[in-house]
């Protein structure tokens, strides 16, 4: 049988390093690009030891001609792809009116355009091959929107939207191509390490992240299994299914519980 072909953005570190592993550890040919090349060449080199085909690209998603060589890269090395997977994104935090405009700008040209932008760089090759799926990596960030969360949480909204629309295309068009749209919420990663973010709203990110129980290894696992089972929602970590049905159903008393979750804690 034809080894199977997945292309991650962002696979230089977090997330994307441990896709990386769970995707080569199945026997699949991973395309590793990442906006840090280094990064990237030590992915490859860490899941070589699996025996299977894999290549490191650079890729900055925040301009369209990147994406768009990363793309012609992996057809001259592949002449096809079968998962796409959207995932590099950066990490922001703020009031919305102690956010400026550059930090509004960076995070949705990264976090929702790069997204845009993997999808229609591979959504024609994908077409032509008649199979065939996108994984986008939002957040349940974009379906809680929670206090000082306002650029981030609107990025990863706008990824869930774009999903949701483009997965209702494709069912009207009747061909073999699949949209799947991930949103994890808080574990281990160094997400913040680039992140633009008020020095309070850092510490207590990092400090969330650290008490996660679930790492990236883990979430990687579950994203890979609900997209072989064909999942268009997935909720990776364990207690955001709950959480989104709360939203869904019962939004006023998710709002309540939500705010008192946020505000500070007196002895």
């Amino acid at each position: 049988m034809e080894q199977r072909r997945v292309l991650i953005t962002g696979a230089g570190s977090g997330l994307g390093r441990a896709l990386a592993f769970c995707f080569s550890e199945n026997g699949w040919r991973v395309a590793c690009a990442d906006i840090n090349i280094d990064s990237a060449n030590e992915t490859v080199r860490q899941i070589t030891q699996f025996g299977v085909g894999a290549m490191a690209l650079w890729v900055d998603v925040a301009d369209d001609a990147s994406v768009e060589e990363m793309r012609d890269e992996v057809l001259a090395a592949w002449d096809g792809v079968d998962i796409v997977i959207n995932n590099a994104g950066v990490a922001s935090a703020g009031a919305v009116a102690a956010t400026s405009l550059d930090d509004w700008r960076w995070t949705m040209n990264i976090n929702f355009m790069g997204v845009v932008r993997g999808t229609c760089a591979f959504l024609p090759v994908l077409l032509r091959q008649g199979r065939g799926r996108i994984v986008n990596i939002a957040s349940f960030a974009g379906i809680a929107n929670a206090p000082n969360m306002g650029a981030y949480s609107a990025s990863k909204a706008a990824v869930i939207s774009l999903s949701e629309t483009l997965r209702a295309e494709l069912a009207l068009s009747a061909v073999g191509i699949k949209v799947s749209v991930v949103c994890p919420a808080f574990f281990k990663t160094s997400l913040m390490t680039t992140a633009r973010a008020p020095e309070k709203d850092r510490v207590l990110a990092e400090r969330l992240m650290a008490a996660a129980s679930e790492t990236a290894d883990d979430v990687a696992a579950a994203i890979y299994n609900g997209v072989l089972r064909g999942d268009f929602l997935i909720l990776p970590t364990r207690a955001e299914a709950m959480r989104w049905r709360l939203k869904r159903f019962l939004p006023n008393l998710f709002l309540r519980k939500l705010l008192q979750a946020c505000r500070p804690r007196t002895r």
